[in-house]
């Protein structure tokens, strides 16, 4: 019986800490000084096991980062990525206080076709999202030869929303 209880432990001390502290990357850091201001501490979040409320909007390798200046939160970091026609694509996403997407940049795009999801100004289309209806083609422009990765992209941007939503609702983050 002891034994079966000491397994039960390991099991979900495991589960508990299976969200490794990464620091952030040079391009992350630089996003952060874009997007907020430089001098900002970025805390990395650690997701544990949290009766699987996250379960359908999380990924694996997803990273959160809160960012704040002395004890005011600023606003949050989402480390993540899509897949595109073949391969994923790594982003970040940075969140207001109240959960609105404030901007969002491709750190790693490894497909040779779609990269037009890359430019600023197709991606400037998400800022200010806060979970109304996304629809490519309609609330986004569609791009000329990347319809698989913007279609992937519009769709995980809602999955991010409702991931970031859970995590307050969880009372995870602020």
């Amino acid at each position: 019986m002891k034994f079966i209880s000491l397994i039960f432990f390991l099991v979900n001390f495991t589960l508990i800490f299976s969200q490794e502290h990464v620091d952030l990357t040079k391009k992350e850091q630089k996003f952060v000084n874009l997007m907020f201001q430089e001098g900002l501490t970025a805390e990395a979040i650690v997701l544990t096991d949290q009766g699987l409320a996250l379960s359908g909007s999380m990924r694996e390798g997803d990273r959160f980062y809160l960012i704040k200046q002395e004890e005011v939160v600023l606003g949050y970091l989402l480390s993540t990525r899509a897949l595109g026609r073949y391969d994923y694509f790594d982003y970040l996403l940075a969140y207001t206080p109240d959960l609105s997407v404030s901007g969002l940049t491709i750190t790693v795009y490894r497909s040779s076709h779609g990269a037009a999801i890359c430019q600023k100004k197709w991606l400037s289309q998400f800022e200010a999202y806060a979970g109304e209806d996304l629809t490519l083609g309609k609330e986004i422009d569609a791009v000329a030869g990347a319809t698989i990765s913007a279609t992937s992209m519009v769709k995980d941007i809602k999955r991010c929303y409702h991931l970031m939503i859970t995590l307050k609702e969880e009372g995870i983050i602020q």
